[in-house]
Order: C-alpha cells, then structure tokens, then sequence
C-alpha cells in the first residue's frame, strides 16, 4: 500500500555537521532527502500531551512541545526541493502525529518514523500505479496511504474503501488512516502460513499448510504496513521493519525517552546468517546517515522529556 513499495532507486545527498555520503534507497520516492544546516533552536515553554498510560508502546507522559520540535527539524532536515512548512502548520502535523497515537495506542515517534519512511515527511508525495492506459492505484500522504481507485475517484480497498482520494491526502486525515492501518495489523489483521503433518485415513502422513493469526515472532509487527498481511521473508522488502525501527529507536533515543519494550529484542533480523539488524544498528548508509540526522538535531528534548 504505500510509497516504500517502488522499486526505483533514488539518489539524495544528506548533509550534516559537515558533508555525508550520498544515499540510494527504494523507499524515498521520487526524490530521496536532502538534509541543510538546522535553524537555531528558539526556546519554548513546555506542554504536555497525555499519551495511553497503559500502553506498552507510550510512556506514561509524552512531551508534545519536544515533539514538535523534533518533527519540526527533520521536516527542514528532509524536505528536498519541497516547501518549508510554516511553524503553526509543523505544530498542528505533530499534534496530529500525537492525537493518532493516543487514539490507537502508538507511540507518537513510530507513527513519525513510518511517515519518515514512506514519504520523507512530504504530505503531497504521490507515486502512481498504472496499469494499460490507466491509473490503477495512488499511494500517497505523510502515510503513504494506498488508493485502488475507481472510475469516480474513490478507493476500493481495506480501510479507505468508499473514501475520496483527494479527502485521504489531508495530512490530519493521512495520519489517522496510517495509524488504524497500522493498528489494525498490529491487533489481528496478519496472517502467517503454518506447515504441519497431518496424518490421513490411509496412514499416511502429509504435509498441510495452514492460515493463521501472525503472532510477529519473527518480526516486528509494523511490517505488515508495508508487507500487507503476510509477512515477506524474501526480496528487498524484508527489511522495511529494520528500517523503520532504527529510526523510531533514534528519535526516542534523541528525544529522552525511554526506549519502548517493542523495540528491544523482538525486531531482530538476520540476513541468511549474514548479518544482524537490530533496532540501534542500521546497516544500510541511507539509514545511517537519517540516524546521524536526528541525533546531531540539537534541541533540548531531553531536558523536556517527563516520566511519571
């Protein structure tokens, strides 16, 4: 459903504190990033946003002033040859960012690194899918949301179904889509294929494939919102759950927050014995340097951040 699915390899330079290496990734659209020298950090007074206490994604209290900050930095940072948001319309994007995760239960800063993912915080990214003549699908929004289109205009598939195309690109409408996407695969909606041995009337003993609820012990369960629901264990695809986490883990990390119990153990990869993806080790050059990116923002989020 979403822009990460392209298989066209696109060229950005990121430049921090300094120059960086030039990127190539499937999952920057039609423009990869171009990362500028930060502005300097204006002081601001503190709120507080009440994030789920019970959650096991969210602290018990979530800072949306440091947030903001936060979404405010990167989106500079990221916006390659796109328009600089104005600073009430990057406080409303964080606000929104924080009202989907309280309503579905995420942590704000995994919401933020998927729209980092798909679409590099560019809330007008579009990437077509034609088929003949005709466009068969749009996936688009801070979210990436995918639209199977109809001849009116409207989407045929899953959750956006009967909704307008142009009505799921406002970016408070995208964030919210994304958001009960991704909890709907996070609370059931993943299968995974289960092989057993069934024995037959003859005696014999056969193998059986099977459905059945993903219990995401292999992978974290936000690979699904790319993946769909079954969880692909080949191809270029498999890694979208690192590639998330490694930057939901450095913006947490940056922003002082403790580091969530999804993203400690259970998100490891490894590539046919060749080497380990965890959630604070990126391994590809893009996600290296994004890393670099949120760490090297100053801002004084730490300061900021509150724990019950």
């Amino acid at each position: 459903m979403l822009l990460s699915n392209s298989t066209n390899i696109v060229s950005a330079i990121l430049a921090v504190a300094g120059a960086l290496s030039t990127l190539t990734s499937a999952e920057a659209g039609e423009h990869a990033p171009k990362v500028q020298s930060l502005p300097a950090k204006t002081p601001s007074a503190p709120t507080t946003g009440a994030i789920h206490a019970d959650s096991a994604a969210s602290p018990p209290t979530f800072d949306e002033t440091c947030f903001a900050e936060t979404v405010c930095r990167l989106k500079e940072k990221l916006r390659w040859q796109k328009p600089a948001w104005d600073a009430d319309f990057c406080k409303q994007i964080a606000h929104d960012f924080v009202t989907a995760a309280n309503e579905f239960d995420l942590h704000p800063a995994l919401l933020l690194a998927i729209a980092i993912n798909e679409s590099d915080l560019d809330e007008t990214a579009v990437l077509p899918t034609v088929r003949g003549d005709n466009v068969y699908a749009k996936d688009g929004g801070l979210m990436g949301i995918r639209c199977i289109l109809d001849d009116k205009g409207r989407c045929t598939n899953g959750n956006v179904k009967g909704r307008m195309w142009n009505a799921i690109m406002t970016p408070q409408e995208n964030i919210v889509l994304g958001a009960r996407e991704l909890a709907h695969y996070r609370d059931g909606a993943a299968i995974e294929r289960v092989e057993t041995r069934v024995r037959g009337r003859d005696g014999r003993v056969s193998k059986v494939t099977r459905t059945s609820r993903c219990k995401h012990k292999t992978h974290a369960y936000w690979a699904h919102y790319n993946h769909g629901p079954l969880y692909r264990t080949e191809g270029y695809a498999r890694h979208y759950p690192h590639r998330v986490a490694v930057v939901y883990y450095a913006l947490v990390t940056a922003m002082g927050l403790p580091v969530p119990s999804e993203l400690t153990g259970r998100i490891t990869i490894v590539d046919r014995g060749l080497r380990p993806r965890t959630a604070d080790r990126p391994v590809e050059q893009r996600f290296k340097d994004l890393v670099g990116v949120i760490e090297n923002a100053p801002n004084s989020c730490s300061n900021l951040a509150t724990l019950n």
